[in-house]
């Protein structure tokens, strides 16, 4: 079944919109992605656990955390709930989900810092992280404590309340 993020909920939808495919459509709401913080769960990234004073915004499907080496202020990082090893194994709605977390977590620390960019990468697999231990790119960074991070996750969180 096909999913469709439709911004018009609860306003009457054109007939021929619905049935433009031989697949039926379901359509959600799209505050489906609204924040749903839990008080105390953690999370995991890879074989690491992820202490919930990191974690600054999630959806029932992504969650957005503080890197303990960032590169920038406001180098964040956002993540489906589910481990997978690869992009391609998310659903159309982590995937969607995970775009939609992205942009407006990108959205408020774009405006929060007072960036004039953004960039996004997809993280892919072992081989990019032996490629940047390689050019010693995290080495140059050092690691922040689990204090300046919360403090930091702290602060990203009023932008989401």
């Amino acid at each position: 079944m096909q999913t469709v993020l439709v911004s018009c909920i609860g306003k009457k939808i054109p007939r021929w919109f619905l049935t433009h495919s031989s697949k039926s459509l379901q359509i959600r709401p799209i505050w489906s992605s609204s924040i749903k913080m839990a008080a105390e769960e953690d999370y995991t990234f890879g074989p690491y656990k992820i202490h919930h004073t990191e974690v600054f915004y999630s959806t029932h499907l992504s969650y957005a955390m503080v890197n303990l080496r960032p590169l920038l202020p406001g180098h964040v990082l956002v993540c489906p709930k589910r481990e997978v090893k690869r992009f391609v194994d998310l659903t159309g709605d982590e995937t969607s989900d995970l775009w939609l977390t992205a942009q407006k977590v990108g959205k408020q620390l774009e405006s929060y810092h007072k960036a004039s960019s953004l960039t996004l990468a997809i993280q892919m697999d072992e081989k990019e992280k032996e490629l940047k231990q390689k050019l010693d790119l995290d080495k140059e960074r050092k690691d922040r404590t689990l204090d300046e991070m919360s403090q930091e996750a702290d602060e990203y969180r009023k932008l989401f309340v």
